[in-house]
């Protein structure tokens, strides 16, 4: 499941507030942070709520979510420019300068204020860390948030906090501004799934609504809604709806497919169906060290991969481009190795559902199977007792 993007605010539901907030921060300090458990909506909310609300403003908006890699600051180069051309002058130069000249440069040369949207930290937080790579973005950051030529909103998952501080000793009061996404309410779940049926010509019914946002999978401990599970069932029966051409979503459409919870948990079922048999075997065999008992995601590299594929392991080379080519899995460039783990958190519990699944049917086929062997030799026992006795009878009788 994609995010929203800037072309799709008309879609985001239930961030006001939120939203608000953060362009009310940009607008009078230098750093917001925004934080989420997995799944919330993060990049969604910065993508379709806040840049477009602060590009309104005439704001030049640069957003960048790509820190894997040793090029990433290369590549963070590149967004500034391609932002810059786009929103404000292209003739403006910025190549070759620290992170803050080339900000400080846009505000002087095009007249216009920038902002910069850095999504997905946790990523940079984890990848790049204790190295002299780190070392020097950190220090370049830090010059750059504290020179004041520009506003940053950071965008990262809430586990992330705790790496973010080593930040500290270069920006004084780092968190001083700092926003907690929190689940959807039930309103505003509502107005997402009718919003997004809307997009594509449908109909959704109070009922189907209802069950929707009630779902067990979807609902939280705190009443509130998961976006990103509501999402997954609501594009799943969107999907369905298409193909047979329905005009709305009704309950009916949902029981017949086993209900919400049965949609979400099933939602990979078809992608993973589209792998051979022996892949679909190594993917299976890789969820017990892809998958924590907490079902947490785990990344692991290729030679533990290959180590634990056993006698699959020679086909670990042609899954693993299928499988990050769907967004099953990704890789994570980490400083000592690379590192695969399931693409997103939030497909954890989804995939180790497909698992127990399958694990269920193995164990069943072995059971059925040790009975019919049970039985044969049950059989074949109670056959050769009765040649024995055919034998030993005639021989009695001679």
């Amino acid at each position: 499941m994609t995010p929203l993007t800037h072309n799709q605010e008309a879609l985001l539901r239930g961030r006001d507030r939120e939203t608000g907030e953060i362009v009310e921060n940009c607008r009078h300090s230098r750093l917001t942070v925004v934080s989420s458990a997995p799944g919330l909506g993060v990049t969604s909310l910065l993508e379709a709520g806040v840049g477009p609300a602060l590009r309104r403003e005439g704001i030049v908006v640069i957003a960048f979510r790509d820190w894997q890699g040793q090029s990433f600051a290369e590549h963070l180069r590149e967004a500034i420019e391609a932002a810059v051309r786009e929103q404000a002058q292209p003739y403006v130069w910025t190549r070759g300068e620290t992170l803050g000249m080339m900000l400080r440069q846009i505000r002087e040369r095009s007249g216009k204020p920038a902002l910069v949207l850095f999504d997905q930290f946790e990523d940079y937080l984890r990848c790049h860390t204790k190295t002299p790579l780190a070392e020097a973005f950190d220090a370049e950051l830090a010059q750059a948030i504290t020179q004041r030529d520009a506003s940053f909103v950071v965008g990262m998952q809430a586990h992330a906090l705790p790496a973010f501080e080593r930040l500290k000793e270069h920006v004084p009061n780092l968190l001083g501004n700092h926003v907690r996404l929190e689940p959807l309410s039930k309103e505003a779940a509502q107005e997402a799934i009718v919003a997004e049926a809307r997009a594509f010509d449908l109909e959704v019914t109070p009922d189907a609504i209802e069950a929707l946002v009630s779902a067990p999978v979807v609902l939280r401990n705190s009443g509130r809604v998961h976006p990103f599970f509501l999402k997954v069932a609501t594009a799943q029966l969107l999907d369905a709806a298409a193909r047979v051409q329905a005009p709305a979503i009704d309950r009916y459409m949902i029981e017949t497919r086993g209900g919400v919870d049965r949609i979400v948990l099933e939602s990979l079922d078809s992608t993973i169906s589209d792998l051979n048999p022996t892949h679909v075997d190594l993917l299976f065999h890789w969820c017990n060290i892809l998958i924590a008992p907490d079902k947490h995601r785990i990344a692991v590299t290729e030679k533990g991969l290959t180590d634990y594929a056993g006698k699959l392991n020679r086909f670990v080379i042609t899954l693993l481009p299928i499988v990050t080519g769907t967004h099953l899995m990704r890789p994570v460039e980490m400083p000592e190795a690379i590192r695969y783990e399931i693409a997103r958190e939030c497909l954890t519990p989804i995939l180790s559902d497909w698992w127990e699944r399958r694990e269920a049917t193995v164990q069943a086929r072995r059971r059925a199977n040790f009975r019919v062997r049970s039985i044969s030799i049950a059989v074949t026992c109670v056959v050769v007792m009765y040649v024995v006795w055919i034998i030993l009878s005639w021989k009695e009788g001679s």
